[in-house]
């Protein structure tokens, strides 16, 4: 069955890498109702993100030296660049949305987020020449505009936290465009292992030795470490797992594009278990995100139609995917 799965998406190596990133946007969508829950239960940003990645970063550990040992490992300073990609992504972006959303109703950091598809769009262009073709010129105005729409009215915010978020666009955005060179030096769940394990030695060594404003709140109930648990395992492993394989495959420009899709699946949560409404203003944006989200799709799939008849050759050779682990 695995291997069937397997021959299926090395068939279709752009189509599943949208698929991919549309699953990895799903699992961080959740990212605000875990929040709101920790919050709840005793925990600050600081500490319910640094438990949550110390706890993604053990677990991977024990399960790759179970699966792989020590083999595989990349050449150190292949190694170094994966450990610094999670070491900075999944340290400064995180952190700053997070504690934004301490600041700002959650629609004003949705909007302001989302200009990260452009600035890696850009971002990509202008360092490797990933020049977007109409399509995705086009798709990126309409998902930006459907993001707008779909975060509603937004309430007042400040000067802090608009910095904060726009800040944290910054540095996602230069994250997803490092990821797209970085995530091929090594096979994925070492990939995974080493990215999440800095996160966990830059949150780790911020919460002892970092300033006061940054001390770490942890849950103080088992109700609240069963959320950091669920969200490691959730956000973390799988949909970050999810979105190095995609990126892989569809390149940075079009991962930030298709994972615009967390935005509507952050607005969708908050109307199904936050008692937040909906208005036609945001049913239109989520509809015009998903369009475009399918405008992508359907390029991408093209595209590899015409690469599969121009080349002759195996669309998913060389490429691994979530699904390239030992099955021994």
């Amino acid at each position: 069955m695995i291997r069937k799965v397997r021959h299926l998406v090395d068939a279709k190596p752009r189509t599943f890498g949208v698929v991919f990133i549309l699953l990895a946007g799903s699992g961080y969508g959740t990212g605000p109702w875990f929040a709101t829950n920790l919050e709840l239960n005793g925990a600050n940003p600081m500490g319910f993100l640094t438990a949550r990645f110390v706890i993604s970063a053990t677990l991977l550990i024990a399960f790759r030296l179970v699966r792989m040992g020590t083999a595989n490992m990349p050449p150190l300073h292949d190694a170094m660049k994966i450990f610094a990609l999670g070491a900075f992504g999944f340290f400064v972006s995180p952190l700053l949305y997070f504690v934004a959303l301490q600041d700002l109703d959650s629609g004003l950091v949705v909007v302001i987020f989302y200009i990260y598809p452009a600035l890696a769009v850009i971002l990509s262009w202008t360092i490797y020449a990933h020049k977007p073709n109409r399509v995705i010129t086009v798709c990126l105005f309409t998902t930006l505009t459907g993001v707008w729409l779909t975060a509603g009215q937004v309430g007042d915010g400040n000067t802090r936290g608009v910095l904060i978020t726009l800040f944290s666009a910054v540095t996602h955005a230069i994250y997803v465009v490092a990821a797209g060179t970085v995530s091929k030096k090594a096979d994925p769940l070492t990939m995974l292992t080493i990215a999440l394990t800095g996160a966990a030695c830059a949150f780790g060594l911020v919460s002892l030795l970092g300033p006061n404003s940054l001390n770490p709140e942890f849950p103080i109930n088992t109700k609240g470490w069963i959320y950091v648990v669920a969200m490691a395992l959730l956000i973390t492993i799988i949909a970050t797992a999810l979105f190095f394989a995609g990126i892989k495959r569809i390149g940075p420009g079009v991962t930030s594009m298709v994972e615009t899709f967390e935005a509507v699946v952050t607005i969708s949560i908050g109307v199904m278990l936050m008692n937040e409404s909906v208005t036609a203003i945001q049913i239109l944006g989520t509809v015009i995100v998903l369009g475009s989200i399918v405008a992508i799709g359907l390029a991408e799939s093209r595209a590899e139609a015409r690469g599969d008849s121009q080349s002759g050759k195996h669309p998913g050779a060389h490429s691994g995917t979530v699904l390239d682990l030992p099955i021994s």
